[in-house]
């Protein structure tokens, strides 16, 4: 389970690279797509969170992923509703 959570942590700091490179839509799809599997392994391996969720390495893994996460979306939103408001001025 720990190997699914640093997998996880490894895609997020590959969406960071993406988003301080230039947009790649393909690129974004594929760490998108990565990110889906991923979820769904741990969705699957749900009752084995449970029993370890108490571990101070999951916690601390946990932990460093939601802060990236939040980073991600504070530095992504932003350029994803430009995006969003583009496409829709232009249809």
């Amino acid at each position: 389970m720990i190997q699914k959570l640093e997998i996880l942590d490894e895609t997020l700091n590959s969406l960071d690279y993406i988003n301080n490179k230039r947009f790649s839509s393909e690129k974004f799809k594929e760490v998108n797509s990565q990110f889906e599997k991923i979820l769904m392994e741990l969705k699957s391996n749900e009752e084995t969170l449970k029993i370890n969720k108490s571990s101070q390495e999951y916690i601390n893994m946990f932990n460093n992923i939601l802060n990236k996460i939040d980073m991600l979306e504070a530095k992504i939103l932003p350029k994803a509703n430009l995006f969003d408001s583009f496409s829709k001025s232009k249809s």
